[in-house]
């Protein structure tokens, strides 16, 4: 249900229910790219099912799912088809186009070859804990939790606020005593050191040390934490029941269950899997974040990211596509 880990906090008044969240999501439905358009973004409903609710609430969690679908274009292939008509316009007029002349005729080249582009699409699901105000995006990559940041902004409308859970010490910091720890004893309670970690020197060509399928609590990377270099990834497990990798960003990836965890829900099937799985892993991942947040010295006041934004009418398609050829792509779909 969950491979990554992106944590927010939401003000005290938006959402203040799961209907008022489905009604304001309903205003920005997902649409499939047109022929001639290189992105679309939109909500799905979480189950699959089409026209199924926007968003579904399983034992007190609400979840909704933002789609992405990507259209591109190899560059070149714009290139070629761009030269095959600056070269006819030389060979009737005589005469080479111009910077302005030239652009277009890239912009007709991308939108000619546009209809023929296979599109991409990937998801993130979205969970918010009402009674704790968390904000949980399953994204990857930053810029798939800014495109649900900001369609967040413009459905909301007033009373929206958001921020990045903070703690009162930092990630890196306390990866980087974890790691320099003599004794086992010396780690919080819930959390140990798994056998992957990156460390990162300082200046303007860092050092880069990668540790895979290693024992970390070794002299050797001891040593390295000595040295200045700093972790900006280390692979954590919680209690046993599931792994992750904290980020320098409190970004938790690469999550996995252990064997076992899901056992309840296995022979379920249909919306019952669906309702199985959300509930087990929220119930897990809540307990996680939670001691995660105690190991790092307990939260602060988030940061806001929007506070009370104003209402705005569902996003504009574009017209005509950007002449870039590459869609922006951070990862396998979801």
């Amino acid at each position: 249900m969950f491979k990554n880990l992106m944590l927010y906090r939401l003000g005290p008044e938006w959402p203040a229910s799961a209907a008022q969240w489905e009604e304001a999501l309903a205003t920005e439905p997902f649409v499939e790219c047109s022929a001639t358009q290189q992105k679309s973004t939109g909500w799905v409903p979480p189950r699959g099912q089409e026209h199924g609710a926007l968003v579904e609430t399983v034992d007190g969690q609400w979840i909704a799912r933002f789609a992405i679908e990507t259209k591109a274009v190899p560059a070149d292939a714009v290139r070629a088809r761009t030269q095959k008509a600056v070269e006819e316009i030389e060979k009737t007029t005589g005469r080479k186009p111009g910077k302005k002349e030239l652009r277009d005729l890239k912009d007709d080249a991308l939108i000619a070859l546009l209809p023929q582009a296979f599109p991409r699409r990937s998801q993130v699901t979205v969970w918010i804990d009402p009674s704790a105000r968390l904000l949980v995006l399953d994204a990857g990559a930053q810029g798939k939790a800014d495109e649900v940041i900001t369609s967040l902004v413009r459905v909301a409308g007033k009373g929206f606020a958001v921020g990045l859970l903070q703690t009162q010490r930092s990630p890196q910091a306390a990866m980087a005593a974890w790691l320099a720890a003599e004794s086992a004893d010396e780690m919080p309670g819930a959390l140990h050191v798994e056998r992957e970690c990156e460390l990162k020197g300082s200046g303007d060509e860092p050092a880069v040390v990668k540790f895979t399928r290693h024992d970390l609590a070794t002299d050797e990377v001891r040593q390295h934490i000595k040295e200045g270099k700093l972790p900006t990834k280390l692979a954590l497990g919680w209690q046993g029941r599931v792994g992750f990798m904290l980020t320098q960003a409190l970004q938790l990836k690469k999550i996995a269950f252990q064997e076992g965890v899901f056992e309840e829900g296995a022979a379920a099937k249909g919306d019952d899997r669906f309702d199985a799985d959300v509930a087990l892993s929220t119930g897990e991942l809540s307990g996680l974040i939670n001691d995660l947040i105690d190991a790092l010295g307990g939260e602060v006041e988030a940061t806001a990211v929007t506070d009370q934004a104003p209402a705005a009418p569902p996003p504009a398609k574009p017209a005509a596509p950007h002449p870039a050829t590459a869609a922006d792509d951070d990862g396998p779909p979801f």
